[in-house]
């Protein structure tokens, strides 16, 4: 009967051919014993991934890889993944393998190497293989990038750089200039002193992710970023006032996200976001409104979130509402410094006019983690209440507080006159 047979036997080849492709490539080669079926399946299987973990020999994991992308069938592969784990004086040409996936159209090729030994150096030769069918390209961890020449990686499209290691910054600059295609480029820095300048000079950009590293390991001196087709940008962790952040063209910029980045350079860069419809600010020090350029108009912002996690936060926030016109929406995110840090700072100072967002354009505030103990946070908000216009939702949240605090703090914002009849105050 139907309840006892082989019932996945049933299923289409294009199905089978899904499911082989979510289980390690092992275990899909393991069924090539069931039939001829099963074994023409293992050879079309279109993502393939192989991870060693340094419990077998090194030559027979090879081999074995080897064996399966020489044995591939299917018109294109569309994805290797390689994962070594390599102990004390491993070595293995990595090379060779890769060529066979160059070889078999490999469209997405994804290498992450550990090792306490010296960086794996990428085969420069297979820089122009591919030309054709590579889009995507992920390096990860104890791969060194040597580019001592442009190289040809035209039908690239994705490139990520995981903590991998430069040669020099030259060799940043080789790989960049010949992916005359790249869309999406995300670099994760990690110990690199012999790049003292990392320059992202890409036509085509449309998302750019730049992560540096702890400031214990922050090398590069300088960043610049020309990349006239951006539009989505992300920046975290640049936090060593020693360094630069230089962006010269990005004009078509819509979604910028700048996290844990010191005030330094976030005043350096505050120019060239006015193009933004929705930022993200987590700026780690207090913003110096002498350094920051006050005459930059963010006509197109209608989504600001703030992170008011530094002293001062109030600098950024009156910053960027003064000078976004067409605000929509206000999401803050609440401070997290201690009591003792609460004792001896500068006052929050109410603006001497009301800014044109509040009175023509703000519909939705939304303020996490209130806490409504510090006076100048209590201060904004009733400030934010009495002049916003058009304001429609105002909501309040705090996980950890007592619900007699919470009354309290509901009853106090909710005393105050609110320039919006229509305002719905939310406390949670």
């Amino acid at each position: 009967t139907l309840s006892n047979g082989d019932r996945i036997s049933e299923l289409p080849d294009a199905l089978l051919l899904q499911i082989l492709s979510l289980i390690p490539t092992k275990d899909a080669v393991a069924t090539s014993v069931l039939s001829k079926r099963w074994r023409f399946l293992c050879k079309m299987t279109p993502n393939l991934r192989f991870c060693y973990h340094g419990t077998e020999g090194l030559v027979r994991f090879s081999d074995n890889v080897c064996r399966c992308l020489l044995s591939h069938q299917a018109p294109v592969l569309q994805s290797l993944h390689l994962k070594m784990i390599l102990k004390n004086d491993s070595t293995i040409d990595v090379g060779v393998l890769l060529g066979i996936a160059f070889g078999r159209h490999v469209r997405e090729l994804e290498l992450e190497v550990y090792s306490s030994d010296e960086p794996y150096s990428f085969p420069t030769s297979l820089y122009n293989c591919g030309t054709g069918t590579l889009e995507t390209l992920k390096l990860g961890h104890n791969v060194l990038v040597d580019v001592p020449f442009p190289v040809c990686l035209k039908a690239l499209r994705t490139l990520r750089l995981n903590a991998v290691s430069y040669e020099d910054a030259g060799s940043v600059v080789n790989l960049l200039s010949g992916c005359s295609s790249l869309e999406n480029l995300e670099v994760m820095m990690y110990l690199h002193p012999d790049v003292e300048n990392f320059t992202i000079d890409v036509p085509s950009l449309q998302c750019l992710t730049l992560i540096a590293a702890d400031e214990e390991y922050a090398y590069f001196s300088s960043y610049v970023i020309n990349a006239p087709s951006l539009k989505y940008l992300n920046l975290k962790g640049l936090i060593d006032e020693e360094s630069s952040l230089l962006i010269e063209n990005m004009p078509e910029l819509v979604e910028a996200h700048i996290t844990d980045v010191c005030d330094v350079i976030y005043a350096n860069i505050h120019g060239s976001l006015t193009s933004v419809k929705r930022l993200s600010l987590d700026i780690l020090s207090p913003l110096d409104l002498t350094k920051c350029p006050t005459d930059r108009i963010f006509n197109q912002l209608v989504y600001l979130k703030i992170h008011a996690y530094a002293l001062y936060w109030w600098n950024l926030f009156m910053l960027m509402l003064d000078s976004s016109p067409n605000l929509q929406v206000l999401k803050l995110i609440g401070e997290r410094f201690g009591k003792g840090d609460r004792v001896a700072y500068k006052r929050w100072s109410q603006p001497k006019y009301v800014y044109e967002c509040l009175l023509n354009r703000l519909k939705t505030l939304v303020w996490e983690d209130y806490e409504g103990e510090v006076e100048d946070e209590r201060e904004v908000a009733q400030y934010i209440l009495r002049n916003a216009r058009r304001l429609e939702t105002a909501t309040f949240s705090k996980t950890d507080i007592q619900p007699e605090k919470r009354l309290d703090r509901f009853k106090e914002l909710e005393s105050v006159v609110r320039a919006s009849n229509s305002c719905q105050l939310v406390f949670k």
